[in-house]
């Protein structure tokens, strides 16, 4: 996942790039690479590099799944949840590190960023089409971001890259239908 992100993020690169980039070993990170492609997640930039240097770059611009495209096979299912619970625990480093960057912030993106918790009663039905609709929502202002100059610093109107969470899930069993708490 760090070295589709880096590839997404950086741009393309080798695997010795990357393993300098991610403090890892060219080694480790050919050899991960090298999975990555077996899976259609990189791809070779052919557009790059002379003999034997072969550059990379992420197939998709974004990753998005749904578990049940993995319920099937046990060790699909596996990887699957260890990737959502890696997802997770990837989105709450960030949210921490924005907390402790936030005081010292442009006080534009401070005023800008938002951190909301919602809790709605709904069907399964309801929870997919409200995440499918938010995402729709996102994919739109992503395009529309895409097609807009970027531009670098701080000030408002200035563009810079963002990270935008959605979680969508039941409560646990022992908390349903005990009124609306505060704590979410």
């Amino acid at each position: 996942m760090r070295i589709v992100a880096s590839l997404r993020h950086d741009g393309p690169a080798t695997a010795t790039l990357l393993a300098e980039r991610l403090g890892e070993s060219s080694g480790l990170t050919s050899y991960h690479v090298r999975v990555l492609a077996e899976n259609g997640f990189v791809d070779e930039a052919t557009d790059r590099g002379t003999g034997r240097e072969r550059w990379w770059r992420a197939a998709q611009d974004m990753t998005s799944w749904r578990p049940e495209d993995f319920r099937d096979d046990p060790d699909e299912q596996e990887a699957e949840e260890w990737l959502t619970g890696y997802a997770g625990r990837r989105g709450m480093e960030w949210l921490d590190d924005w907390l402790q960057r936030r005081p010292k912030a442009a006080p534009e993106w401070a005023a800008a960023a938002d951190v909301s918790d919602y809790t709605l009663d709904v069907t399964p039905a309801e929870l997919r089409a409200l995440v499918t609709e938010i995402s729709e929502v996102v994919l739109r202002h992503r395009e529309a971001a895409l097609s807009a100059p970027r531009a670098t610093g701080d000030g408002d109107g200035e563009r810079q890259s963002v990270r935008l969470l959605v979680y969508g899930f039941p409560r646990p069993p022992e908390e349903q239908h005990q009124g609306r708490a505060d704590d979410g």
